[in-house]
């Protein structure tokens, strides 16, 4: 169904699209279990490539049922909406579904009031809000109604590594999430995919000092070099030190890449050998004679940890502070 944003219209809409999908599976279909919030500009993808939110949503059909609403900037003059389903059996036959409305939010105004959608939100659900997009120029557009809608939804999910922007500059975008959080307090949860993706380096670099003869080696640390992982990840792991080690350090993010590529972390002590710890794009983990196996979570996997996790994380909050 395509036309105007009318909630009541669609929840029939809806009604009628659940019991015709559901259909071919016998054993019954899945309640829904959150509703998701996209928060999308007016570009989504090159002509001709792959939109990667369409696979990252792809990971969690048939895995989680949910309801679904696009939000997305359009050059119309009126908000229109579109409303679909998909299903998926699950392990025991039953249908997993998305129940999807897309909204195209034109230049009337419509979209943009989160009283005119916020009705599609099921509230005895959690409702999670995704800006999957560069963070910078999606906060630029939404983050009027992301304030309005803190009452609404539960946790607000981020990625700061993505877009041309936080290629050059991963600061940029986590300043914005930083004031973004401070303006909405603890009105809801704040999450960020770079930070999902760094947890090896910190896991790593933990385990590097945690046997007793290297932590009085942790006084001496005057220099850390991370190649690999993008500006915001290595921000993060920056602020992420800075955070545990109660000072200020050197740092140099001396080669940008995805993390699932490879990195190479050194620890310059003052007296001592540099230690060294790293992935290969293999997927070997070593550090020191110590190897093991690394597999770099893709974002259908980090999208569905988030969805899954309710979870204040104090330690990237404080680490956002830093950063």
């Amino acid at each position: 169904m395509s036309g105007v944003l009318d909630p009541h219209t669609i929840e029939q809409e809806i009604l009628r699209i659940r019991e015709k999908e559901s259909t071919p599976f016998s054993a019954g279909t899945k309640t829904n279990l959150f509703t998701l919030l996209i928060f999308r500009g007016s570009t989504i993808a090159a002509p001709g490539a792959a939109d990667p939110v369409e696979s990252t949503l792809a990971f969690l059909l048939g895995k989680r049922p949910a309801r679904i609403l696009t939000l997305t900037r359009a050059n119309a003059e009126k908000t229109e909406a579109v409303v679909s389903g998909r299903c998926y059996p699950d392990r025991k036959n039953r249908g997993v579904c998305f129940e999807e409305v897309r909204i195209a939010c034109g230049n009337d105004g419509l979209g943009a009031d989160p009283g005119a959608w916020a009705p599609l939100a099921i509230r005895e659900l959690p409702v999670f809000a995704w800006m999957p997009d560069t963070l910078e120029e999606e906060l630029a557009l939404w983050e009027p109604a992301l304030r309005q809608a803190a009452g609404i939804f539960d946790k607000l999910v981020v990625d700061s590594s993505h877009g041309a922007r936080a290629a050059a500059n991963g600061g940029n975008a986590l300043g914005a999430l930083g004031r973004l959080r401070d303006a909405v307090a603890d009105a809801f949860i704040v999450s960020d995919f770079s930070w999902r993706r760094g947890q090896v380096l910190r896991e790593q670099s933990a385990r590097a000092f945690d046997p007793m003869d290297m932590r009085p080696h942790l006084a001496a640390i005057r220099r850390v070099q991370l190649y690999g992982g993008s500006p915001a990840e290595a921000q993060l792991f920056f602020a992420w030190l800075r955070a545990r080690l109660g000072r200020v350090v050197e740092v140099d993010h001396a080669f940008a890449g995805p993390l699932a590529e490879g990195f190479k972390v050194t620890f310059t002590l003052e007296g001592s050998p540099a230690v060294e710890i790293g992935c290969t794009k293999g997927g070997c983990l070593s550090r020191g004679e110590e190897k093991a196996g690394f597999k770099a979570p893709v974002d259908g996997e980090i999208l569905m940890a988030e969805v899954d996790d309710f979870t204040r994380d104090a330690v990237f909050l404080e680490a956002l502070a830093h950063a």
